[in-house]
């Protein structure tokens, strides 16, 4: 049977009214998207390689690296718009994308004599910001809003006021998730900002866990960690308890979790992202920040600053707190 002949019977039954819908064309099957993914990245990749062995002065001179890197970036947001669902197309200006960043930032550390500075960190989280709003693709939006987040919690460290990077991040990921009118009319904006933030927030609070050792690795070592960055995430959690219907309970429900995350860096983080998840039905967000509270025991229990019994304490009053809430919300 035909479309035109189903169409017709539906009609006699009226069960239907009006012309025939146009067929809608059947989506390309994921084993071919994964393929052409994977062929627009080695194309990117081939292109960064061959400008890179033909013009060495690419990652040397930030008179061509920084223009180069712009063009880069424009020609993604030009394959972006061109794509129309080509997922080859659109895993190339990613690419693409990536590697304009990749040459803006080492411009950058050449024009201002150091790739650690807060200049270039900062110049590079604003840049990602501005590329997260301006190029229409879901991955890239996730993977730039990430970045941003990221690169801010390494200026915010060089500066030594990681704590304000953490609260921007929390805030950020609760107030999008929360809102239900931006998902509404802008989803294909507001979500993979959501779920960027979301990435960025678990391992930026749960790496302060470590202390300066981790980011002496990759920064030049700064001022201690402060406190309040943990405790602001831990008040985004109580707020996000205030907004999902909690009220007064839900939040002091939170308020044990946000106090254990200030000498916890992570916990809160990470039942902060299963808590979004909760609230939106999404079980991404609610997997994301299990594996988040996951890391965030195998990383406590392996770092060398506590004795074994500090540790199996802390654990121990841990588990004791999240079950009398599991009793307290079900007897609410």
């Amino acid at each position: 049977m035909t479309r035109a002949e189903l169409w017709a019977r539906l009609l006699e039954a009226g069960l239907v009214h009006g012309e025939m819908p146009p067929a809608r064309e059947a989506p390309t099957p994921w084993p071919v998207r994964v393929m052409m993914g994977v062929a627009g990245w080695f194309g990117g990749l081939l292109l960064l390689g061959f400008a890179g062995m033909t013009f060495a002065m690419l990652f040397r001179s930030e008179a061509v690296a920084l223009p180069v890197g712009v063009a880069c970036c424009m020609a993604a947001l030009a394959a972006f718009h061109l794509a129309a669902g080509s997922a080859l197309l659109s895993q190339f200006g990613f690419a693409v994308s990536v590697a304009g960043q990749v040459l803006i930032f080492f411009g950058l550390g050449e024009m201002l004599g150091s790739h650690s500075s807060v200049e270039v960190l900062l110049l590079m989280a604003v840049l990602e910001a501005l590329l997260a709003a301006g190029l229409p693709n879901a991955m890239h939006r996730v993977f730039t809003a990430a970045a941003a987040n990221v690169f801010l919690l390494m200026a915010a460290h060089v500066g030594g006021f990681a704590g304000a990077a953490i609260a921007v991040t929390a805030t950020g990921a609760a107030a999008i998730w929360l809102a239900p009118e931006w998902m509404a009319t802008a989803p294909d904006v507001w979500r993979p900002l959501g779920y960027g933030l979301a990435l960025a927030l678990a391992p930026m609070d749960g790496s302060l866990l470590a202390g300066p050792q981790i980011w002496s690795m990759i920064l030049r070592e700064g001022p201690a960690v402060l406190w309040w960055g943990q405790a602001a995430t831990g008040l985004v959690l109580c707020w996000t308890a205030w907004r999902i219907g909690g009220g007064w309970t839900g939040v002091g429900l939170a308020a044990p979790l946000a106090v254990l995350g200030i000498w916890a860096p992570g916990i809160s983080a990470a039942v902060l992202v299963v808590t979004l998840g909760f609230a939106n039905r999404n079980r991404i967000l609610m997997g994301l920040g299990m594996v988040a509270f996951a890391g965030y025991l195998s990383h406590f229990y392996y770092q060398l600053d506590l004795t074994l019994l500090a540790k199996a304490g802390a654990l121990t009053g841990t588990g004791l707190a999240l079950l009398a809430m599991r009793w307290a919300v079900r007897r609410a």
